[in-house]
């Protein structure tokens, strides 16, 4: 008994990697390439079976998985904006790919891999897209980053304003000096 407890005590890592390849997204902003949180958004699969929502309206955003099929060549996601003002735009990034089988292990399993081969998106308010990785596999790094039109706020202004103080133009020293 004692030896049955060992063989299993040896083998109780098992498969804790995680089981499926999905790329990760992050969202950043085009202006300071810094990451973002965008408020109030959907998002969901085109042309996907059944029910393809991953994110439900009114979520806050800064990351999010974008799960691929192994039986297509193609997955496209629609970015729908539901923020007052921006109701009715949307955007769609799209990822061509190959599906590779991968078998990880006796634990694991096998699995597929995917390359991403081609990126294509609408630029309504998404500026890029860029795939920092084509080979996705089930290791969790962020693999793409998605781009959005920011605006920029300035970082260090020349002279603040005061509003206290009226906008004069320049007047020489002494007003008796004549010009040279």
């Amino acid at each position: 008994m004692a030896a049955v407890l060992a063989a299993a005590a040896c083998n109780t890592t098992g498969c804790l990697d995680n089981q499926s390849a999905l790329p990760l997204a992050g969202l950043f902003s085009s202006a300071t390439g810094k990451p973002i949180t965008l408020n109030n958004i959907e998002i969901r699969g085109v042309g996907a079976p059944g029910d393809s929502l991953l994110v439900a309206k009114g979520t806050s955003v800064s990351e999010i998985y974008l799960p691929m099929r192994s039986t297509m060549q193609q997955t496209a996601w629609r970015i729908i904006y539901a923020q007052e003002g921006l109701e009715g735009i949307e955007d769609v990034v799209t990822f061509d790919y190959d599906s590779e089988p991968y078998f990880a292990s006796e634990e694991c399993g096998a699995m597929y891999n995917y390359r991403i081969t081609r990126c294509s998106t609408t630029y309504n308010l998404i500026d890029s897209v860029v795939v920092a990785d084509s080979l996705i596999t089930n290791v969790d790094r962020l693999r793409i980053k998605i781009y959005f039109h920011t605006s920029e706020e300035p970082e260090d202004p020349e002279e603040p304003e005061n509003p206290d103080t009226p906008d004069t133009p320049d007047t020489p020293a002494n007003p008796d000096t004549p010009d040279e």
